[in-house]
């Protein structure tokens, strides 16, 4: 029995040690293998960068040289025609080649033997601009004879052709290099393709495992959707300028509907107490307070901890909570409960109290939780909008009592008026009689 139970622990022990080995074989394979691919990767990406690199090169070397051209092309025409329209390519190459030659500086800085050939190039270009500069002032201060003369001299064409000698010499050297370059590309392309085919031999192994991930992640994107249309939907739901009960109808007819609540009801904070605003699917008759404070029941616990409450499973005969869902046929209650606190810079500014006759899945969590602050923030406005109002309404008020007083004091003053007028007028009728009196 002890040799069986041996047997036994050593078979055990070997199959532990074969799969122990057998990933670690993995692992070094799959390490091997990340390491062979990441030098040919970078191999790839380097020679394809250098390769760019040469090909951008090349390509300003041959803009240099066709500037050359244009620039001696103008110049000609200018000499035979002597029209200024022709010397175009001319001061466009005066004002080009200097940031051609200057970007080809740039692109060889890395590479010493080409650095070395950019002053001779540089020289010749120089010379070459001054004999045409040189040529184009003789055709306009000489005439086209001594401008001829002096392009038959072929000191331009000595110059153009260094000019090109030297861009040659340039192009070869950067085609030497993309050549090599190539090569290395070639090979790490052909190690890499090696890599690749052995290592999907084992990837077909791991197909089972991304499969599973792409399930998940599809799952988390469909969560994630429907999060954010929640959140779009309802952030339509509480646009416009509602009153606070239109906005706690439009909030809860939409969570109910999008959530699918079978009841539900909605209390904001209004003058310091949380007041029932609107409720959804709930019955006249039923129990649902008007009114409650930060201690009463699962309301002002979710108040007091500014955090949702999930109640799962209820007793379908269970008096303890008030939202009950009523229908033509009758009423019952509901069998989950939520109880969500809309919150914002740690204010409760309204509740939201969910009943589901259905399970309810975290995902309705996940949506109240995103949620809050719009609502809370929605609320505010609301409040903020109504006391804005009562304000208004009570200046409007005032201002036509104002208004009253001032037209009853026009009155008094017209009155006033009258009576000054008549007190002159029987001082005056005095004035007479006591003259008349005193003759």
């Amino acid at each position: 029995m002890n040799r069986g139970k041996t047997g036994r622990l050593g078979k055990q022990f070997r199959m532990d040690l074969s799969v122990s080995l057998g990933l670690s074989v993995v692992a070094v394979f799959f390490f091997i293998s990340g390491i062979i691919s990441y030098v040919n990767i970078q191999t790839l990406n380097r020679d394809s960068e250098q390769i760019a690199h040469t090909h951008e090169v090349l390509l300003g070397l041959n803009n240099v040289l066709s500037t050359m051209k244009d620039a001696e092309t103008g110049q000609r025409g200018f000499v035979i025609t002597g029209q200024e329209s022709y010397l175009e390519p001319y001061n466009e190459a005066l004002t080009g080649i200097e940031e051609q030659v200057l970007r080809i500086e740039q692109l060889t800085r890395d590479n010493p033997d080409q650095q070395r050939r950019i002053a001779p190039l540089k020289s010749h270009i120089a010379a070459k601009l001054q004999e045409l500069s040189t040529v184009i002032e003789m055709r306009r201060s000489e005439g086209v004879q001594a401008a001829m003369a002096r392009v038959a001299t072929n000191r331009g064409k000595e110059d153009m052709d260094a000019i090109r000698a030297q861009v040659a010499l340039m192009q070869t050297t950067e085609s030497g290099l993309r050549k090599a370059r190539v090569a290395e590309m070639d090979a790490a392309y052909d190690t890499a393709v090696i890599s690749i085919s052995v290592t999907a031999l084992i990837g077909v192994l791991l197909s089972i495992a991304i499969t599973i991930m792409i399930s998940r992640a599809s799952a988390m994107r469909r969560k994630e959707e429907w999060l954010q249309a929640g959140q779009v939907g309802l952030s339509a739901a509480m646009m416009g300028e509602q009153r606070l009960d239109q906005l706690g109808h439009s909030i809860l007819a939409f969570l109910s509907d999008y959530a699918h609540a079978s009841a539900g009801a909605f209390y904001a904070l209004n003058d310091g107490a949380y007041r029932r605003m609107s409720t959804v699917g709930v019955p006249e008759q039923a129990p649902v307070p008007v009114t409650f404070t930060a201690k009463d029941g699962l309301l002002g616990q979710a108040v007091s901890e500014g955090k949702a409450i999930m109640l799962r499973d209820l007793p379908g005969t269970d008096e303890n909570h008030h939202l009950s869902i009523g229908a033509a046929l009758g009423q019952w209650r509901p069998r989950h409960l939520l109880v969500a606190p809309a919150k914002a810079e740690r204010r409760v500014d309204a509740v939201i109290e969910l009943g589901f006759v259905e399970p309810v899945s975290d995902l309705t969590l996940d949506l109240m939780a995103r949620v809050s602050e719009s609502i809370s923030i929605a609320v505010q406005t609301a409040n903020y909008r109504a006391n804005l109002q009562n304000l208004l309404e009570e200046t409007q008020r005032q201002s036509e009592e104002l208004q009253s007083q001032g037209e009853e004091l026009r009155v008094n003053n017209e009155e006033l008026e009258e009576q000054g007028r008549a007190l002159k007028e029987s001082h005056f009728r005095l004035e007479q009689q006591q003259a008349e009196l005193e003759q």
